[in-house]
């Protein structure tokens, strides 16, 4: 089977100047009717922290962040005049995000930027694309790092987060830290909204909101997992090749990683 590497990217000056599209403050919906139902505003909150957690190997928490990448590309796209869509960054120290699987959860990959950072550099990292101000949607992806939930590593990510926080609402940016509920936490992260999922059967998903920064907490949301997990068209035509600073290209040889002053 042909496999589809995510490109290097090309160049990342052009990203600077890529206008932040959308009403600023109004949540960004997920496109599926189940799961923003599910949602207290209908949609995830813009400038603010989200972490989705769900066990190892569930993948949804994978397709819930590709729901919102896809609608924050559509979203743009409808109301720009060149029909452009908005950048997404996703941030995979474990390397496990599959572009096949984005191109059929809808993404444009030529608008996707995908860093795949050593695991101790994940943090800063994110705080740096993030303050660029480039992205409607960044995706940090820790639940497939080892040692992620271990105490020193949590210190740190708490300190992180609140700089995540600072950079999203000055910058209105969506960000979606993947994490994994196997393992027990003593104290959560100071995110705006934690959403917990779970697989209590093959053919539902049940969605928890564990804490949101208005109280708005709810129990097991069922919700069916073809939801989720459809395929879909992309975004902005066929395209079938993305941004990366670590990936491999057909065309041309991989490229430093130049971070975003």
């Amino acid at each position: 089977m042909a496999s589809f590497p995510l490109s290097t990217v090309d160049p990342l000056e052009k990203l600077r100047t890529t206008p932040q599209l959308g009403p600023r403050a109004k949540p960004l919906p997920l496109g599926i009717q189940s799961l923003d139902a599910a949602l207290p505003d209908a949609g995830l909150p813009r400038g603010g922290v989200v972490e989705i957690g769900s066990p190892a190997g569930l993948g949804g928490a994978t397709r819930l962040a590709l729901a919102a990448c896809v609608s924050a590309q559509r979203v743009s796209a409808n109301k720009s005049i060149d029909g452009e869509c908005a950048w997404c960054a996703w941030i995979d120290s474990s390397n496990t995000l599959y572009a096949p699987g984005a191109i059929q959860a809808g993404i444009d990959l030529e608008r996707l930027l995908v860093v795949r950072p050593d695991p101790e550099d994940i943090a800063r990292i994110a705080v740096r694309i993030t303050t660029s101000g480039v992205f409607s949607v960044v995706v940090i992806d820790r639940s497939g790092v080892p040692g992620a939930e271990l105490g020193n590593t949590r210190a740190r990510w708490t300190i992180a987060v609140r700089r995540l926080a600072l950079a999203a609402e000055a910058n209105n940016t969506t960000i979606l830290l993947l994490s994994t509920t196997s393992v027990a936490r003593k104290e959560s992260l100071p995110t705006a909204m934690r959403i917990e999922l779970s697989r209590p059967r093959y053919d539902r998903l049940s969605l928890r909101i564990t804490k949101d920064r208005r109280g708005r907490l709810s129990g097991p949301i069922a919700i069916d997992s073809r939801d989720l997990f459809r395929v879909r068209q992309a975004t902005a035509g066929s395209s079938v090749t993305g941004s990366s600073v670590t990936g491999s290209s057909t065309t041309e040889p991989p490229k430093t990683l130049h971070l975003l002053p």
